[in-house]
């Protein structure tokens, strides 16, 4: 491979440099050195013709699951983070319902170690807010956050206790990391299998009703603004839910969320 690459005539898109334009791009010994809107020298370079493509940084997603360790079966750090490079994601959010749990310096350092070892993308750990994501203590969270956890999340499982979420959100502000919620009131959603509605009493199957979101984000909103913290939302799936972050984002609170395609 040459030492010296162009990627030519594509869509280049940075929001962190505020580009949304044809350029080229030109890298050199695994680096970028120029953005040039065309490039010269070509002919010592190996150049790929990016024309009708977007060419973009390294992709991030916040929201991984690498199963190791003790679901190998299912997927790997490595397959997983070959999978993501093969996509374009250079950095992936490790969820913490392994088995063990990563609720311990050990497990942290064992997922930071496997991904060195695979040496495809980056993997930051998310750290469990209770011990073995059962929503009944707290985790070591300042002990987890010097191991390399980058934020805190029981993942599936919702923090039903309000002083619960409030210690673990305190906890977050002071180190300086988010805290990651799935938003669901049990009380509420306990045995449902779909969405509550005409659909559901037609098919006879149990509802689940979108109050059993919105509460629940409504409720954590209201702490972290409490708190100063600032709140993730993972996978909003309720127009209500929608509404309360637009709201506090507009107040300014440190309130974000993301969505997938499946919701």
């Amino acid at each position: 491979m040459a030492r010296r690459l162009i990627i030519e005539g594509g869509r280049l898109v940075d929001p962190s440099q505020g580009l949304d334009e044809v350029r080229s791009v030109v890298v050199e010994k695994g680096r970028v050195v120029g953005l040039p809107k065309r490039a010269r020298d070509r002919k010592t370079a190996e150049v790929v013709d990016a024309r009708g493509r977007w060419v973009l940084p390294g992709l991030i997603d916040l929201h991984v699951h690498l199963r190791e360790p003790g679901h190998e079966y299912k997927e790997t750090i490595e397959t997983g983070t070959r999978a993501a490079v093969a996509g374009g994601f250079t950095t992936v959010v490790s969820m913490p319902n392994t088995q063990p749990v990563n609720d311990s310096v050990a497990v942290t350092e064992f997922i930071l170690e496997r991904a060195r070892q695979a040496g495809y993308a980056r993997v930051l750990p998310a750290g469990a807010v209770t011990r073995g994501l059962a929503g009944e203590e707290l985790a070591e969270m300042g002990e987890l956050r010097q191991a390399g956890c980058v934020i805190f999340t029981d993942d599936g499982m919702p923090i039903m206790d309000a002083g619960l979420m409030r210690r673990a959100l305190e906890y977050a502000h002071g180190l300086g990391v988010p805290v990651m919620v799935h938003e669901e009131d049990h009380s509420l959603s306990c045995g449902g299998a779909m969405h509550e509605g005409p659909i559901s009493t037609r098919l006879g199957l149990p509802g689940i009703p979108a109050a059993a979101e919105d509460v629940m984000v409504v409720r954590d909103i209201a702490l972290a603004e409490f708190t100063g913290a600032h709140l993730h939302v993972a996978h909003l799936s309720t127009r209500g839910a929608v509404r309360a972050v637009r709201e506090a984002k507009a107040r300014g609170l440190k309130v974000t969320c993301e969505i997938t395609p499946h919701h």
